[in-house]
Formats: structure tokens, sequence, C-alpha cells
């Protein structure tokens, strides 16, 4: 899984007082601290394990690093933000510290990206209230974020097709790949995961058989070579070294299959 693309970026004093920021209206001649205004959009992985991540907004001295720690507080601006608290995201202090030695640190807000849908365009307004040191301005900082839904399943497996209609126990493997340059759009090099050999002699499906994985949500989609639609009826068992899933389609055929990844990465957190 790649990693998030977030990222924190340090704000060096050099930096800050050679730059034409129309933020700060107080002229740099001591020692203040700010809202860093240097990266205000971020985009969060949306990775279907439900875990909060830091926001990435950061609070900056316009000054040399310092002695002791800075404390500070801000508030969240309301009327001009549109993500919803402890929905999109989460206030984990409306108070922090910058600790002594450092020109920048993370504000302690959390982004919850399993609550963001993909189309979504989130606001968060900040604005610092009081900190140890004097604040650079009175002004606010609105923040943009998104969230990406990457999916990385293409690979070999091992599979374990049980209560099928084929009336077998069969194992065996199967190749896992992108069905063209959309992500997330799969196919099985068996969709019936060895039923058909075993039950007609006959080769697996063909036809527009496609499975797709958006932002943790699985479906089996299309129709086989015979056009009969399949589905994927329920999701047993994932987040873990196992996939189990039941499908079945309109001729009658149905299964229970468990999927095992030969590469030793856990399956994602799967639902329908």
């Amino acid at each position: 899984m790649k990693k998030y693309l977030y990222s924190f970026f340090v704000l060096s004093f050099v930096l800050l007082a050679s730059s034409c920021n129309d933020e700060i209206i107080k002229t740099l001649d001591g020692e203040y601290i700010t809202l860093s205004s240097t990266n205000t959009d971020f985009l969060y992985l949306r990775a279907g394990d439900f875990q909060a991540v830091p926001m990435g907004a950061e609070v900056a001295l316009i000054a040399a690093p310092q002695a002791s720690d800075v404390s500070y507080t801000f508030e969240v601006v309301d009327s001009l933000s549109n993500a919803i608290a402890n929905l999109h995201y989460t206030v984990d202090s409306n108070s922090g510290v910058l600790s002594a030695g450092d020109v920048s640190g993370v504000l302690p807000i959390s982004i919850n990206p399993d609550n963001i849908e993909q189309d979504e365009v989130l606001t968060l307004a900040l604005l610092l209230t009081s900190a140890d040191l004097e604040l650079a301005n009175d002004k606010v900082v609105t923040y943009t974020f998104s969230i990406t839904c990457e999916s990385e399943l293409a690979g070999t497996v091992d599979y374990t097709h049980f209560d099928n209609f084929a009336g077998q126990t069969l194992n065996g493997s199967t190749e896992i790949t992108l069905a063209g340059m959309t992500p997330g759009i799969y196919r099985f090099e068996d969709f019936s995961f060895g039923a058909w050999t075993a039950a007609y002699g006959i080769d697996p499906p063909t036809g527009t058989l496609e499975f797709s994985h958006i932002c943790g949500i699985v479906s089996m989609y299309g129709t086989d070579n015979y056009g009969d639609t399949w589905q994927m009826d329920e999701v047993v068992e994932a987040d873990g070294p196992n996939f189990t899933f039941k499908w079945s389609n309109t001729y009658g055929e149905f299964g229970t299959v468990t999927l095992t990844r030969q590469d030793g990465e856990n399956w994602p957190k799967l639902s329908l």
C-alpha cells in the first residue's frame, strides 16, 4: 500500500523572512508564531481501515528556534468550513506545543479518510487564538482536503472453492489482472475458480466479467460468454490473509471462495 499522500513541510526561518506572504501584516523584527500557509491542500488515502490520520496542517515560527516549548491555542471557524466535526475530522485538542528547538509542528487535528466520499472536497478554516509568542496575524487559514482510493490487488492468489454447484472442494490458483487503464477494475483468470472445469470439463468463463475494488467496496459484475450475469453476494471475511466471499449467477451457479495472496500481504478491509 502506498504511503499517505500528505506530507509535513518544515518551514524555515530564512524562507519565511524572505517570503512575500500577504497574510503577515506585522513587521518581522520580532518573534512570532503563525499558521503555515505553505501547503493548504491535502490528499489522503482512503484505505478502508477506518483509522484516523494526522491532518498535517502546521504551526510555524517566524523566529529562531526557541530554547523552551512554545504553547499555542487555535479554533475551527465553523462558518467558513464545510467539513463536519467528528465525522470528517477530529480536533484532538484545541491547544498544542511546539517543542523547543523546532520551527514548525503539526496541529493536533485528525482526519477520518474513510468518512470522506471520493468526489468530496472539504474545507477546514483555522485560526490561531493565543500563544507564548506574539501572533503574526489574526487571519484565518482555510485548508482543503480530499481522498484518493488506490487499489493494489493484482497478482497471483491461491483459492479454495467450496459449497459450490460442482459439489466439490476445489483448490488451485488464479491470476488477478487489471482489466484496463482504470484503477481498481480487475479480471480473474478463472472467475469460476475451477468449477467450470470440474463440472463441465470446459474452459473458464470469459465475456465481460470484472471484479471491482473502489474505496474498499468490492463487487463482481458482467456477463459470461453464455450471456449469464454474475454477482458477488456476500463478503464473509476480509482484512487479513484471507478474502472469503459468496458468488452466484443467473444460470444458477454459485459458490464460496477463499482467496489467499501469494505475495504474503494481507487483504485490505473489503465490503459490499
